[in-house]
């Protein structure tokens, strides 16, 4: 690549910087890790220093309302595949929840985990590679129907060479998905203001790249995809702008978390699944929602 030029949007007190960049058409920090340094970072410190010691076992034990999102996911791969099942490749697949939820459901799964005591407790429920993606060979299973990138994206060196080998490896007409914070956003960018807050969301090296709806698009369209279906996760900014203040605070971020799980879980037990996805697809129509979730299929 050549230059990483266009505007500061911001800096943070530890000296962080995250610019525009017009040549890749997302925002990044600069100067950027890398790819070496992510990968090192990744194999042995992520899991064991940047997240909860319990993240895992939390997990774990909020299966059922995940499943929510995993069957989500499957319903729309059903819908743009035109057809129920295929094979399904998921890139970051932590502890493989993902991959046993659609292997029951029919689908051939094979997962990819970078983080050593991830992929260990992966390979208990499904086939799962240790190592960075695109660096694995998957000559011996692609091609794929679906790719699943759930909060990756964020952390890699070079998004662009990412997107590029899913395309690679997915069928003609396959889908891919991509879940990523939804930074910079204006529920986001207000209780910072508000709040006078640092940019919380600015976390040097584990979050490289920042997207929105639009710059997540942007870039699906330059590798080869064609966006079809937009959605958001709950937007936890609401909590602030309510006086919750959870920066920094696990344990009241914690009951926030219990609080939309709650809300969605009941909505799910009403029978109002209709609702709560058009919920979903309505946030992301403004832009809004703690996350972005974007399917697309490759051209």
């Amino acid at each position: 690549m050549g230059q990483h030029t266009g505007p500061e949007l911001v800096q943070n007190s530890k000296g962080h910087a995250v610019i525009d960049c017009q040549e890749c058409g997302f925002a990044h920090l600069w100067p950027k890790p890398t790819a070496e340094e992510l990968a090192e970072y990744y194999n042995k410190s992520f899991y064991e220093t940047h997240s909860p010691t319990d993240w895992a076992e939390k997990e774990e034990s909020e299966q059922a309302y995940w499943e929510i999102e995993y069957g989500d996911r499957l319903s729309t791969f059903s819908e743009l595949l035109g057809r129920p099942a295929g094979k399904l490749l998921d890139v970051g697949c932590g502890g493989g929840w993902l991959l046993s939820f659609a292997k029951a459901r029919g689908w051939d799964v094979l997962g990819i985990e970078p983080s050593r005591s991830m992929w260990e407790r992966a390979c208990k429920r499904s086939p799962v590679l240790l190592g960075v993606f695109p660096g694995v060979d998957l000559s011996e299973h692609a091609p794929f129907d679906a790719v699943h990138l759930k909060l990756v994206m964020e952390h890699v060196s070079d998004a662009l060479e990412v997107f590029r080998a899913v395309n690679q490896v997915l069928c003609p007409g396959g889908v891919v998905v991509v879940q990523v914070p939804n930074d910079f956003n204006p529920l986001q960018l207000a209780s910072q203001k508000l709040l006078h807050k640092d940019p919380w969301w600015v976390v040097h090296p584990v979050h490289v790249n920042y997207f929105n709806f639009e710059s997540l698009e942007r870039v699906l369209r330059r590798c080869g995809f064609e966006p079809r279906v937009r959605e958001a996760s709950f937007p936890m900014e609401w909590f602030l702008l309510q006086g919750v203040d959870y920066i920094g605070r696990d344990d009241v971020g914690r009951k926030c978390h219990q609080q939309r799980m709650s809300l969605e879980k009941n909505l799910e037990t009403a029978g109002l699944s209709q609702m709560r996805r058009g919920f979903n697809r309505w946030l992301a129509s403004q832009g809004i929602g703690r996350e972005a979730v974007v399917y697309a299929v490759k051209q």
